[in-house]
């Protein structure tokens, strides 16, 4: 491997800017990083059972092309914490084996790298394609939802090489503003089997907000457990089943049997954190997480069988939720097919396979023939899938599209001009590569419907509103406006008088999309179901 000259040597002193990690958190670029640890760490590492607590270390990083040749100059070696990581299926020693890694930079008090506090670095040892995590992450977040971004990373260890690890970026306090407002509380559902069942509370591990409070969770778990009246109206003051809906949904799609929304069994549900809010009309109130993705795009989860998660089988018994659930499974297909999932497949495997050949043969877990098994098994998976939905939902086969070449023309992929430099960002790349907005507070004023959406750039922004579960109810409301800046802004639409007449004696469920667009070809859109409470 070759190691050019200094192209990160001051990134750890340089001042944040608003999303410098975002270089390492472009699946095709593949970074270097260099660790080092003393013997007395290592060692510390090596217990039996192995120890969770962070031991003193360093940390280098180095951006290149994409390639093993085109690896740019190291930054300065930073002290930091390292741990390893792993569950009882992935987890690998140190000495022999290929160990995950959790970094912490705030090792030293107050320190960052390029804007974060901790990496996390995934061995992908149950994930012969190591494409996995990347690809359904990408799903979730292009249907609006939370969901960490992900990297690549060759990581060397005191001089010997570990391999080809999945840089994935932690939840906490530096990536939730990305999606939230405002946090009360992160909680992780640190082992398998822990739900919102009575008592179960300090089972969940607090990750961001004060652990000395449960109050916003304990009022989740009695509103889910209730047994009295509507379930789905008791959960609506804790619970944004419209958002967690569509959670489920892209972890039935993706057959994610290891999440909330997975198989049932004595270990589910698994993997995946709630997250409430801390101000504004909707403060307490929970939205779903998902993580530990390593083992999708393989087991096709019926999308109607049981779950292991209390929440989800009570929203299929309850027929407003199980409404909703069906309203998201509707809104798969589009988004869906853009991400052109199989080409991405197979692309990323040819980008990670020179990488892949450099890993130590002690440490590695699959030869060549194995990864391209995983792969194919992936693409076959990624195939299929789009008509099984169909079938499900009673509409026809979607048509094969024709896969598009890995190496396209600079202009379509890259941005790049005929001369090789990189042509200045413009909007529509920006929001191609990160279509990110962020649906806030939705409420009725007088006679109008109005969104308060977070932005990443300026656009024109539309808002739709159905009565009903679905886009195919009737019309409630339409409204756009133009966005001068990034941030929160706002949009409104005037509510027919049908809807206003019912809202005068009952509570109105409606289907909200908001969608923004920086040009004719380029934007994004994000669906909730919300209910409008009696005027």
């Amino acid at each position: 491997m070759v190691f050019l000259a200094g192209s990160l040597a001051a990134v750890a002193a340089a001042p944040a800017r608003a999303d410098d990690a975002a270089p390492i958190y472009q699946p095709d670029a593949i970074s270097a990083i260099e660790l080092q640890m003393p013997q007395s760490s290592m060692e510390a590492l090596e217990t039996e059972p192995p120890s969770d607590e962070y031991q003193p270390g360093t940390f280098s990083l180095a951006l290149g092309d994409g390639t093993p040749e085109g690896v740019g100059g190291f930054s300065a070696p930073i002290e930091v914490g390292i741990r390893l990581k792993g569950g009882q299926g992935s987890f690998r020693p140190l000495a022999d084996g290929k160990a995950g890694f959790k970094i912490k930079f705030n090792f030293v008090k107050g320190q960052k790298f390029l804007g974060l506090k901790k990496l996390t670095l995934n061995n992908m040892v149950q994930d012969p394609s190591m494409l996995h995590e990347t690809l359904a992450y990408e799903v979730f977040r292009s249907v609006g939802l939370p969901a960490p971004r992900t990297g690549y990373a060759y990581v060397r260890l005191n001089g010997e090489d570990y391999g080809v690890y999945l840089n994935l970026e932690t939840y906490d306090d530096v990536s939730l503003p990305h999606w939230f407002a405002s946090t009360r509380h992160l909680y992780e559902a640190d082992a398998p089997a822990t739900d919102v069942t009575p008592g179960s509370a300090p089972e969940f591990e607090v990750d961001e907000g004060d652990d000395g409070d449960l109050s916003d969770l304990e009022a989740l778990i009695a509103a889910a457990n209730s047994g009295a009246g509507d379930w789905s109206d008791g959960m609506e003051a804790v619970a944004d089943l419209g958002q967690m809906s569509l959670m489920w949904a892209v972890e039935r799609y993706v057959g994610h049997w290891d999440g909330y929304a997975g198989t049932d069994g004595a270990f589910r549900p698994n993997n995946y954190y709630l997250h409430s809010l801390d101000t504004g009309p909707e403060a307490g109130r929970f939205e779903m997480m998902p993580w530990g993705t390593d083992q999708t795009w393989g087991s096709r989860i019926e999308f109607d069988e049981p779950a292991g998660g209390l929440l989800f089988n009570e929203c299929f018994a309850d027929s407003d939720c199980q409404a909703l659930y069906g309203a998201a499974l509707g809104a798969l297909p589009a988004p869906v097919a853009a991400l052109e999932l199989g080409r991405q497949a197979r692309c990323l495997a040819e980008r990670l396979a020179p990488w892949q050949a450099l890993e130590d043969e002690e440490r590695r877990e699959y030869d060549a023939a194995q990864i391209a098994e995983g792969v194919e098994e992936t693409r076959d998976f990624i195939a299929e899938r789009p008509g099984e939905l169909a079938e499900w939902l009673g509409l026809p086969a979607p048509g094969a599209a024709p896969e598009r070449p890995c190496a396209l023309p600079p202009d379509e992929e890259t941005g790049l001009g005929a001369g090789g430099a990189a042509a200045p960002p413009t909007a529509e790349m920006i929001i191609d590569r990160r279509p990110r907005i962020r649906l806030g507070r939705i409420a009725v004023e007088g006679r109008t419907l109005k969104a308060r959406v977070k932005l990443p750039l300026r656009g024109k922004l539309r808002l739709d509103a159905w009565a009903g579960p679905s886009v195919s109810g009737p019309r409630a409301c339409s409204g756009e406006s133009a966005a001068r800046a990034a941030g929160w802004a706002k949009v409104h639409c005037q509510l027919h008088e049908g809807v206003l007449r019912r809202l005068d004696s009952e509570p109105v469920r409606l289907t909200v999309r908001a969608a923004f667009r920086v040009g004719p070809e380029s934007g994004t859109v994000v669906v909730r179901h919300v209910r409008l409470p009696r005027r």
